[in-house]
């Protein structure tokens, strides 16, 4: 092959890395939480491009990346920026999340009242992207009309604590966590809900809703709400 030919073929490639890297770079900034699959679209392309783009980089990388499954990889040079890319994660950035500053408890409530009023479809609108992905409107509709709705109309609801937990599960977050122990007209027991919410885009959303009868010893009923 023709040295110019060797040159417009490296050229090509390193352009085409940094094309796609800046475009990965304004995905970013226009889809701050992707899906799992917009994830890994980024990733793969982010991987290709840093390969293209090492293509003209001098000196030479060597990498050894031990596989969970089926032993390893190794690779040299653009081959193996793209495997540094694709095969491992990048470190977790240390970036503090700001809280809204509108009070979490006025989307609490507002969840509370379509809840009470059967309108799960508006209280599911609510909830964080993040947690629509894990589970749907129609999975979280029916889960409402077989659990929550039994219980009928709420007689009383007390606020017993709220807390504002950086970590939920292994999630960052921050998060503020409500919860109430409350009597329904269609159960005989005290009942707890417990709801959490989490920034999104500047503003709170719904991160969970838990309702569960409440036995002791992991909850003790009040004696107001026992009477």
């Amino acid at each position: 092959m023709p040295v110019s030919a060797r040159n417009i073929e490296k050229v090509s490639v390193f352009v085409f890395g940094v094309v796609f890297l800046s475009a990965i770079l304004v995905l970013v900034v226009l889809i701050p939480t992707p899906t799992a699959p917009q994830f890994f679209a980024f990733r793969l392309t982010l991987a290709l491009s840093a390969a293209g783009v090492g293509a003209l980089l001098p000196g030479f990388l060597r990498l050894d990346i031990p596989l969970p499954v089926r032993g390893g990889i190794r690779a040299g040079g653009a081959l193996a920026l793209f495997a540094s890319v694709w095969f491992l994660n990048p470190a977790i950035l240390d970036i503090e999340v700001q809280p809204p500053k509108e009070d979490a408890g006025i989307l609490i409530n507002q969840f509370l009242n379509l809840t009470d009023a059967k309108d799960h479809a508006a209280a599911y609108a609510l909830y964080s992207k993040r947690n629509k992905e894990r589970i749907s409107e129609d999975a979280y509709l029916s889960m409402g009309k077989q659990i929550r709705d039994p219980l009928g109309r709420v007689e009383k609801r007390v606020l017993l604590s709220a807390a504002t937990p950086n970590e939920i599960n292994g999630v960052r977050g921050p998060f503020v966590v409500y919860s109430y122990q409350g009597r329904f007209n269609g159960a005989k027991d005290i009942w707890a809900e417990v709801l959490s919410t989490v920034p999104e885009n500047g503003v709170w959303r719904i991160n969970s809703y838990n309702v569960g009868r409440c036995d002791p010893p992991f909850c003790q009923p009040m004696a107001l709400l026992a009477q």
